[in-house]
């Protein structure tokens, strides 16, 4: 037993280095068996999310290795320390009981259960000390347990033993806690980072800094074949202009605002990201220190001709300039276009001035690309 208290607190700080880490808690379990003279161990209970077998996070030495699953499919419901646990009203969080404060060693030794399972599969095991960490509930049917075990012929737990298993049982709660609750936010980051992958939209997490999180599949397709890419964990471009650009929106993004970036694509095609900020109570669904969301358009997968009105009012275009641009982006000709709304190619010219103007583009061409790679379109 442990005989002052520096030993105590190294073995608290084992506990909740072992919500850390799942391996850490046979040896931790294991010690503290051979610290009751016990012969045999285990931490176990329901199951963690996503897993519809019973956990077991401290395995039994001596035991069979069938024996957790025989346990949780048949024996469990016919355990008389657990029955009758219920029953004196032990099964509770935090309550500790002793096998022999419910059924004689003679009387036990001669039940269905310990002939069928405790002394074939456990080794003979018939004397237990049992502490209840967490209740069952209807949503977890199966309760946390800490059990220690002797056999029929060993001399019983000590209400030393009892005693430490109280000062720990905190302890083991709050780690146990840590742990449930770190594996629910890995899932759950996992499942959403899985939900964006599978995003048809190319999707880059950042944090505050700059520094990329996360790339899905369709963000790495695009950053593959175009002037923006990933350097050292960081967005670069080779081209000055971008590169300036590039750094002007993520500063903006941490100050909040969000903007929009160009860059070029293969053949000269132009893509156009939407940079946006992400509160940190949204960050932490996403990621935990995601601040940065970037939305990469891809215009090979634009629908020409889409949203042209929201488009419209963004750029504040007259209702002859969405026409317009309307009848380009499903690549007519001037010539066609200017019969298809009965304008002369002089008004046609001066509309695609403004237009030009208005979307800070150059050319025909550069508008179409700008437009299909548009959020909006």
């Amino acid at each position: 037993m442990l005989d002052n208290d520096e030993k105590l607190s190294a073995l608290i700080l084992r506990i909740y280095d072992a919500a850390l880490d799942d391996e850490q808690w046979a040896l931790l379990i294991r010690d503290l068996t051979h610290l009751f003279n016990a012969e045999d161990s285990i931490l176990f209970g329901s199951p963690d999310i996503g897993n519809d077998r019973m956990l077991v996070l401290s395995p039994m030495i001596n035991a069979d290795t069938n024996a957790p699953a025989a346990y949780e499919s048949h024996f469990w419901k016919h355990d008389i320390w657990k029955a009758s646990a219920a029953q004196y009203g032990f099964a509770h969080r935090g309550a500790i009981f002793h096998g022999d404060q419910f059924i004689e060693r003679n009387a036990f030794q001669n039940t269905e259960i310990y002939c069928d399972f405790f002394k074939p599969m456990m080794n003979g095991t018939g004397v237990v000390l049992t502490a209840v960490i967490e209740e069952a509930t209807q949503e977890q049917p199966m309760p946390l347990v800490l059990s220690f075990y002797k056999s029929l012929s060993a001399e019983s737990f000590t209400q030393q033993d009892e005693q430490l298993i109280r000062k720990l049982m905190p302890h083991f709660q709050r780690s146990l806690a840590i742990r449930r609750r770190l594996l629910e936010e890995q899932q759950m980051r996992q499942l959403r980072e899985l939900a964006l992958d599978k995003s048809k939209d190319a999707i880059v997490l950042l944090d505050v800094t700059g520094q990329v999180l996360f790339v899905n599949q369709q963000a790495e397709r695009l950053l593959r074949h175009g002037s923006l890419s990933i350097r050292n964990g960081r967005l670069n471009s080779p081209i000055p202009s971008e590169r300036r650009a590039l750094m002007t929106a993520l500063l903006n993004a941490q100050e909040g605002i969000g903007g929009t970036l160009q860059f070029g694509g293969h053949n000269q095609i132009t893509r156009m990201a939407m940079i946006s900020p992400i509160p940190l109570a949204r960050g932490e669904l996403l990621e935990v220190s995601t601040r940065i969301m970037m939305i990469i358009y891809d215009p090979d997968r634009a629908d020409p001709g889409g949203n042209i009105e929201v488009f419209a009012r963004l750029y504040r275009l007259t209702a002859a300039e969405a026409r317009i641009l309307k009848n380009l982006l499903l690549q007519q000709s001037t010539a066609e276009i200017a019969q298809a709304l009965h304008i002369s190619i002089h008004t046609l010219r001066t509309h695609l001035k403004s237009l030009f103007a208005k979307t800070n583009t150059k050319n025909q061409r550069n508008l179409v690309n700008f437009c299909r790679s548009h959020p909006f379109i």
